[in-house]
Order: C-alpha cells, then sequence, then structure tokens
C-alpha cells in the first residue's frame, strides 16, 4: 500500500524542464530531522557524521522511473567534486538489500553512501511524499535547499547552488584558520 501511495505522488507533477531546475531555499539555520539508518552493510550513519562536509540527501526507490534517471547525474556530479567537501547520501524506501545491490550494480553507481529505510520511519519524519526528494545541509549540517523530482545535479543552477555551499564553507574554514606571520 505504502509503495502505491508513494508510486501516484511520484508520478503527480514532476515535469520540470531539466535547464529549468533550481533547488528550492530553505529558511536559515533550519535543523534536520533526525537520521540513523544502517547502510547496506549494516552500520548505523548519521548526519553527524558529515559535519564539515556538503550533504546532497536523496529519498529514492528502484522502481521510481525518475529516481533511475537521475542516478547517472548523481555519479556525475560526485566525480566532478571528488576532492572537495562534497558526499551523496543516499535512502533507499523499503527495499531488501539484494535488490538495492543488484539495482546499483546495473546502473553502475558505486560511490554513494546508501542508507536502508526498513519500513519508511525516515521518510515520514523529513516528511518525503514524492520520490524522488532531495535536500542540501551545509558543511555545519543545516538545511539549505530541498527539491522534489529528479534535477540533472551535474548541471546549471543546481550545480552552482552546491558549489556554492561548498564555497562558503571554504571561506568560514579560511576565516577560522589563525592568520600566521611570513
Amino acid at each position: 500500500m505504502m509503495r502505491r501511495l508513494v508510486l501516484v505522488l511520484m508520478l503527480c507533477g514532476l515535469n520540470v524542464p531539466t535547464g529549468a531546475a533550481e533547488l528550492k531555499a530553505l529558511p536559515p539555520n533550519t535543523e534536520p530531522p533526525p537520521l540513523a539508518l544502517p547502510d547496506l552493510h549494516g552500520r548505523e550513519h548519521t548526519l553527524a557524521e558529515y559535519r564539515g562536509k556538503v550533504v546532497l540527501l536523496n529519498f529514492w526507490a528502484s522502481w521510481c522511473p525518475p529516481c533511475v534517471r537521475e542516478m547517472p547525474s548523481m555519479q556525475r556530479l560526485n566525480a566532478a567534486l571528488k576532492n572537495r567537501p562534497f558526499v551523496i547520501v543516499t535512502v533507499n524506501m523499503d527495499e531488501t538489500r539484494e535488490e538495492i545491490t543488484a539495482f546499483l550494480q546495473k546502473l553502475k553507481i558505486h560511490e554513494f553512501v546508501v542508507l536502508m529505510d526498513r519500513g519508511g520511519k525516515v521518510l515520514q519524519r523529513w516528511k518525503v511524499h514524492v520520490f524522488p526528494t532531495s535536500f542540501v545541509l551545509d558543511a555545519d549540517g543545516k538545511l539549505r535547499y530541498a527539491f522534489a523530482g529528479a534535477p540533472e545535479w551535474d548541471e546549471g543552477k543546481v550545480r552552482k547552488q552546491i558549489e556554492g555551499l561548498i564555497a562558503e564553507a571554504a571561506a568560514k574554514r579560511k576565516a577560522a584558520t589563525p592568520a600566521t606571520k611570513p
């Protein structure tokens, strides 16, 4: 039943032209809801362990066509930002480890943190009503942007918004570092 409801919601209103995609800014200093989930190997992850990095948090399922469509652009974005303080954390909705692993192998996706939300409790806590839904957290762990749908993550305004957060984090680090005398 939950899968059908999410599928119906997913198919409604996601016709955003690729070039027009822009992340929706959230109110300043918005705290994220709690998130503590196991990865595919059973290790629990929390958002706190990614402090200092910009986090793209993506809620998805393998049976969701827009989710499948966005994964390659997420992989390209991840590769483009490889040596920068950036991480992609994905939350799969209610699929088995075997289903998730087979899906990722099929798409050759191998560099994301993949968490499993069995039962959808985190999905509900984050008020995710459409698949895919993504949030971007700044390096301080605050929610900065949200997007419902499947943009091309490695292009246009979306990429610039993420790169802007990375630059903001670098500027804060630089300002916090004491100046050294020559």
